[in-house]
């Protein structure tokens, strides 16, 4: 409202005085041109008064000119001018000021959204981790079976080891060396072999029903040279 009263003012001043100037006409476009630019920069948006207030002098210019007032119009053009490029301005300062608000409006939902899905990950994450312990706790845990079992000591004799062993059906010379009764280590089937040379031809081949001599004064060399010859050969790998 103060605005228009100052407008109004200064054109009741300018009115007081008339003269006999050409027409503004050129002063006339570029204030049309300037207005024009307000109004396509939004400045109907950003800078209501001021545009209002630009408009206004226009018009109040081009009647002048009309009436062939034109020193007081050249007054008002210039009025109307100034007006339209403070709107310009205002428009521009607001819009860039409502681009920033925007800008930090939509970095703060991509934080936000962010921040849901790192706490989405972490939960299933987490869901997972919980499943895998209940999977290992309902996991019954399997039995090894040793390949080869405990070496036999060399040269303690202990209370449950035999000195003779009856050949059982499908047996071999390494099955009879595993017993627990003879030397639990499946590697030792040379012994028994060199033991029983004079009914072993082939150690490869033994009879149920046979009866061996399983020696027990054997050195610590002996019984690893035994281990090592075993494994060379490779005879019972199955």
């Amino acid at each position: 409202m103060q605005m228009f009263k100052r407008l109004l003012l200064i054109v009741v001043i300018f009115s007081l005085a008339s003269g006999c100037a050409k027409p503004p006409d050129k002063s006339l476009g570029d204030t049309r041109d300037v207005v024009a630019q307000a109004y396509a920069a939004g400045a109907i948006q950003f800078a209501p008064g001021e545009y209002q207030l630009a408009k206004s002098a226009l018009q109040a210019a081009e009647l002048q000119v009309k009436n062939k007032e034109y020193k007081k119009a050249s007054r008002t053009l210039e009025l109307a001018q100034r007006y339209s490029r403070e709107a310009l301005k205002l428009t521009i300062e607001r819009k860039e000021q409502l681009a920033a608000e925007q800008q930090k409006i939509a970095a703060e939902k991509q934080r936000i959204e962010l921040a849901k899905q790192r706490e989405l990950k972490r939960q299933a994450a987490l869901k997972k981790k919980k499943a895998q312990k209940d999977r290992v706790k309902k996991r019954k845990p399997k039995k090894v079976t040793p390949v080869v079992a405990k070496k036999a000591s060399s040269d303690v004799v202990k209370p449950k080891l035999v000195d003779s062993v009856e050949v059982l059906a499908g047996e071999n010379l390494a099955m009879i060396a595993a017993r627990e009764e003879v030397y639990q280590d499946a590697l030792l089937w040379p012994l028994i072999y060199k033991a029983n040379r004079d009914q072993i031809k082939d150690p490869g081949e033994i009879f149920s029903g046979q009866i061996l001599m399983i020696p027990r004064d054997k050195t610590k060399e002996e019984v690893d040279a035994a281990r090592q010859e075993a494994q060379t050969l490779k005879l019972f790998s199955h």
